[in-house]
């Protein structure tokens, strides 16, 4: 940076009053606040008031990577007022001493918000410290082992917390959850030696969780988005247990997504779910993933998921790859049965199919979406790498089937049919 005269020698620069000099700082990222420093005395130490300090990949070049932890501890120890985030996402910390002090300063600091993100893999312990940060708001961690002690209470304030590869005991963590009043968002995934999940949060508004559990039970009443990605199901001798059923869906639930093998998620109850009797009129988005068309329960549930969502204004759905070509005589006989179905999608505005193979079943769903939504305003459908039929020839039939105020798209060869989700293989967020 250069500093800027004008006129007759007149600094600008330094002129600038100091709320609108702490605003621009605010503004920059923090490696650049710190820059600001040659611009002027005033402004020399301006950056140790900064209240948001990001240390990330672009904080630092490879060859200083190594000096990275002696630099964090000469930021905090310059550092004047309060923090209000900190965020730090890095391969290693070496030193655990360094992490104990930051943490230690951080705590001094009034902390709101915190992310440390660690990418080596291997665990640290989580300084003790962490539970004397009262003021915290939001908590990500990622490959800590977390060992709240037996006088922790809880954050008082904390509103949203996202756990990743992280080592707690289940115990510890249902404490954990069931200690923060105030919490709305939590997200979990991949959390090593939780086999039973116990989410108990009254004000719970989001929930996130990825991973392998032996069973799952909510107690969320004000549940507004729930996203399910369970990598393996009923693998083994260990069937899953998934006490959350669609017929104990919160009322107010507003987005669902189903990211793992949506017929192995059905058959995780003691049932399968073949009519859904709760109406769900919060309901405005539906996302589902490796959904078969092939198989009647997994369609008959849909239909009437989506016939209890009146208000359901947004639907994705990606297909999953069927083993078998030749679809079961009952299956063609079914889709025959459901041909003039009416679906109440009086409120669809988007519909995206995923994964569409051009199978006789999947174009029938997707003509009865066309033909049910009168307010739809955007149709995609993306077709497997190297899908066996004409894509020409579908597309037609199909956007000849498109009312003229629906934008259609259709997207050849995008994904590959052998890499749908499966229990395995997690959906990326």
């Amino acid at each position: 940076m250069e500093r800027i005269y004008v006129g007759s020698g007149l600094d600008r620069i330094s002129d600038l009053p100091s709320n609108v000099i702490d605003h621009i700082l605010a503004c920059l990222p923090f490696k650049d606040a710190v820059r600001t420093s040659t611009l002027s005395k005033k402004w020399k130490e301006k950056w140790h008031m900064v209240p948001q300090i990001v240390v990330d990949k672009n904080f630092f070049h490879e060859r200083s990577q190594r000096k990275l932890e002696g630099i964090i501890n000469y930021i905090l120890a310059r550092h004047e007022g309060t923090i209000e985030k900190f965020s730090l996402s890095v391969e290693e910390v070496n030193n655990y001493y360094n992490l104990k002090l930051w943490i230690w300063w951080l705590s001094q600091k009034s902390i709101q918000e915190l992310t440390l993100l660690i990418w080596d893999g291997r665990r640290n312990e989580m300084p003790s410290g962490l539970f004397s940060c009262q003021q915290l708001r939001k908590l990500n961690l990622r490959y800590f082992e977390v060992t709240p002690a037996h006088s922790f209470k809880g954050f008082r304030n904390l509103v949203s917390l996202q756990l990743d590869k992280v080592k707690i005991a289940t115990a510890l963590l249902e404490r954990l959850i069931a200690s923060c009043p105030l919490l709305e968002r939590l997200r979990v995934r991949n959390l090593s030696y939780i086999d039973h999940l116990h989410i108990n949060v009254p004000t719970l508004k989001y929930f996130s969780v990825d991973g392998e559990f032996k069973s799952i039970c909510f107690n969320t009443p004000v549940l507004e988005v729930l996203s399910i990605n369970l990598y393996e199901i009923g693998s083994g001798n260990n069937q899953f247990d998934l006490r959350f059923k669609l017929r104990g869906l919160p009322p107010a639930i507003k987005e669902l997504y189903v990211r793992c093998q949506f017929q192995k998620f059905l058959a995780a109850g003691d049932a399968i779910f073949t009519e859904v009797s709760t109406s769900y009129s919060h309901l405005r988005t539906l996302g589902l993933g490796s959904f078969c068309f092939a198989n009647m329960d997994q369609v008959s549930c849909l239909l009437s998921l989506i016939g209890s969502s009146h208000n359901l204004e947004i639907l994705d759905i990606t297909a999953c790859n069927c083993k078998n070509e030749q679809v079961p005589e009952p299956v063609l006989e079914f889709w025959e049965e459901q041909h003039d179905f009416s679906l109440s999608l009086n409120h669809l505005r988007k519909a995206t199919v995923r994964s569409f193979h051009g199978k006789d079943h999947e174009m029938r769903f997707v003509k009865s979406v066309l033909s049910n939504s009168p307010l739809l305003k955007e149709m995609t459908v993306e077709c497997t790498r190297n899908p066996n039929f004409d894509e020409d020839e579908i597309r037609a039939e199909l956007l000849f089937l498109c009312p003229a105020s629906t934008e259609f798209t259709f997207i050849g060869g995008k994904y590959d049919s052998s890499s749908d989700l499966d229990e395995s293989s997690p959906d990326s967020d």
